[in-house]
Parts: C-alpha cells; sequence; structure tokens
C-alpha cells in the first residue's frame, strides 16, 4: 500500500519550485493572451471585410490552428521552424509563439462572432453621420462587439493557463516542468501531482469567478 506523505510539499525547495513555476506559466499566459488578441481581432476585421485573398488567408490560418492539436503545433514550432527559417529560437518564445497563434484562431471567431452581432442599423446610422467605414468600426462596432464578448475572451485566457502545461515537453520552467522535477528529485508522484492539480485549480478558479461577474455585468438583454 502506497503511503502519503505530504510533508515534502512544505519545504522550501518546494516552495521555490512553485515560485518559480508560477512565474513563467503567468508570463506565457498573459503574453500569449496579448498576443494572441491582436491576432485574433486582426483577423477577425479581414474577415468581415471580405478583403480578396487575405481574407482567404486568414480563414486557412483559422481553420488550420483550430483543427489540428495545440501540443503538435508547439513541437514543430520547436523543433521544425529553426530548421525552416535558419533562426534558433528559445524554448519560451517558441512557447509563447504558438500558443498564441492557436489561441488566435479561437479568439478571432469569438471576437467576428461580436462584430457580425451589432446590428447592421447601426452601421447604417454611422454612414448617415458621415463616418468611414474604418471609423465606424473603430468608434461604433468594436467597442460594443469586445464588450459582449469580454466573458469568452476570458475564458481562453483560462484555457491558456491550462495549455501552459504543454510547454513541459520542451523544457519551459512552467508549473508542470517543475513539479516533474521536483518528482525525480522525491519520488512522491502522488502528492506533488495532486498538488499540482491543486495550484491550476487556484491559478484558475478566481479567474473563472471573475468571468462569471463580467457576464453578469455586461449580459446583452
Amino acid at each position: 500500500m502506497y503511503n502519503w506523505d505530504f510533508s515534502i510539499l512544505f519545504t522550501a525547495d518546494f516552495a521555490t519550485a512553485i515560485v518559480r513555476g508560477a512565474e513563467y506559466t503567468l508570463l506565457v499566459s498573459v503574453f500569449a493572451l496579448f498576443f494572441g488578441a491582436v491576432i485574433g481581432l486582426t483577423v477577425a476585421v479581414i474577415r468581415v471585410s471580405h478583403i480578396p485573398v487575405v481574407s482567404q488567408i486568414a480563414y486557412v490560418y483559422v481553420d488550420f490552428f483550430r483543427t489540428t492539436p495545440a501540443l503538435v503545433q508547439l513541437i514543430w514550432f520547436f523543433y521544425v521552424l529553426p530548421i525552416l527559417i535558419h533562426v534558433s529560437l528559445t524554448a519560451i518564445i517558441t512557447g509563447i509563439m504558438a500558443l498564441s497563434l492557436n489561441s488566435g484562431a479561437f479568439l478571432s471567431e469569438i471576437f467576428r462572432g461580436g462584430i457580425v452581432s451589432i446590428g447592421r442599423g447601426q452601421r447604417d446610422a454611422s454612414h448617415v453621420l458621415g463616418l468611414s467605414s474604418y471609423q465606424t468600426l473603430r468608434y461604433v462596432i468594436l467597442p460594443q462587439a469586445l464588450r459582449r464578448v469580454l466573458p469568452a475572451a476570458g475564458n481562453v485566457f483560462i484555457s491558456l493557463i491550462k495549455d501552459s502545461a504543454l510547454l513541459s515537453v520542451i523544457a519551459v520552467s512552467e508549473l508542470t516542468y517543475m513539479m516533474q522535477t521536483e518528482v525525480a528529485r522525491t519520488f512522491r508522484p502522488l502528492e506533488i501531482y495532486t498538488a499540482l492539480a491543486v495550484l491550476y485549480f487556484c491559478l484558475t478558479y478566481p479567474l473563472s469567478l471573475g468571468i462569471s461577474a463580467l457576464e453578469r455585468r455586461f449580459r446583452v438583454v
């Protein structure tokens, strides 16, 4: 029978591993969300604008990253891309790049849904007032659309925190990787992986509560 020993979770070495892992997890997640949001919004605007050729490229990008596993994308960026472009990329840069492009594909659909949900009448009224298409998008459509999709975009951030665990396969020192090193050091996998699950819960549950509050705050009746 396995003898549980949670005392290892209260050592200085374990605390150091948690702090370092949490720092990298949040760093990767925040940067991936930022770049993913920029990519997603840009792609969404391109798709609703129906720009020839460019909109087709955007469509292929979204479909590719939504229909292939994030782990496969990460491995491809880490091992294949440097060979193709003859540039060496660090593991953390590769991880942020892969997660940004992956989340950007999902965020683009969220943003696109928010943009097309704005009634045609508001566009017509903006044009009557003399606003250009760009001004209509910037000052009328996007503020309303972003408000509507904010809760859904927040869910992507939660997913990014969980998906950051994938970076352990390319040796980024995020939470999962640091806990794997602790397992190798202490030979206590059950206690450490149980603690890891609790740590992810502690990181994501407050965000989930915040997203629920935003959903109530910005609910469109």
